[in-house]
């Protein structure tokens, strides 16, 4: 069987070492490579990002025996050329450093936003300060919407694979209509797990601070360190949605994992 394949586009910032770290303690529990990304606007950059990959991969330490970690350099555009690299490597994750709520949080949030758009690929952001690489926990908000549902292949996935508790949370509603479709997805989504023998929890969060801050104050407060969810916009500039930046910014630090799901596809777990 081919390994799978986790991609990590690396700006060469500190922040993007820290997305190498998890692609390679991760790979090693998903049988996977690691391939480092670095996009140039000029060929005659090449060379020089050339000798930063080189000395970044001779530096990582404890690398995995069965890992193996590669690098491509392409001429281009962030917004296009992470989405045909992990369609080449056919690769099951992207893994993307960003920076969080502090200073350009609107800039940062929003060009994360706009490169996940870009791939069907599940994409996994860690910020510079982030609060784990252990995956025994992942929180899954659903909400009403069919789209939230579509995480579900990758959430059951990484549970089978690493063992992990899944914990599934919607918003309170008020509005019965709303409620009882969130149930219902809460419900489907809970039928899987059970059928893949993954342990489960299901939690409604009260309206707090902010659901996206609920969902961060609820998975710190069990010890989870990864949010899994698909996204979803009817905005015609998915950029300028708040519940995403939030959810990937989020002052916690806490690693995200997000699904586009207009480009949803088949995954490799």
């Amino acid at each position: 069987m081919e390994r799978r394949s986790i991609l990590v586009p690396h700006d060469f910032t500190t922040v993007a070492d820290n997305a190498v770290s998890y692609a390679v303690i991760l790979a090693n529990s998903i049988k996977a490579n690691v391939d480092l990304l670095h996009i140039v606007k000029d060929n005659k950059d090449k060379a020089k990002a050339t000798a930063k990959f080189e000395k970044i991969i001779a530096n990582i330490k404890d690398k995995p025996q069965d890992v193996e970690i590669s690098f491509h350099i392409k001429s281009g555009s962030i917004y296009t050329d992470i989405a045909s690299k992990a369609s080449d490597l056919h690769s099951t994750m992207i893994i993307m450093g960003t920076h969080g709520p502090k200073g350009m949080q609107k800039l940062f949030g929003s060009f994360a936003i706009k490169v996940i758009t870009s791939t069907h690929v599940p994409f996994l952001i860690v910020q510079e300060q982030f609060t784990g690489i252990d995956m025994t926990k992942i929180v899954v908000p659903i909400d009403e919407s069919q789209e939230s549902l579509q995480i579900e292949q990758v959430a059951t996935g990484l549970g089978e694979i690493l063992n992990s508790e899944i914990h599934v949370v919607t918003e309170k509603k008020i509005d019965s209509n709303l409620k009882l479709k969130t149930a219902v997805h809460s419900g489907l989504f809970t039928k899987q797990l059970k059928a893949k023998r993954i342990a489960y929890q299901t939690k409604i969060l009260e309206k707090k601070k902010g659901y996206s801050t609920d969902i961060v104050n609820y998975t710190t407060s069990i010890g989870a360190n990864l949010i899994a969810f698909a996204y979803h916009s009817d905005r015609l500039l998915p950029q300028f949605d708040t519940f995403a930046q939030s959810l990937i910014t989020n002052s916690q630090g806490v690693p995200v994992l997000v699904l586009n799901s207009k480009e949803a596809g088949n995954y490799f777990f």
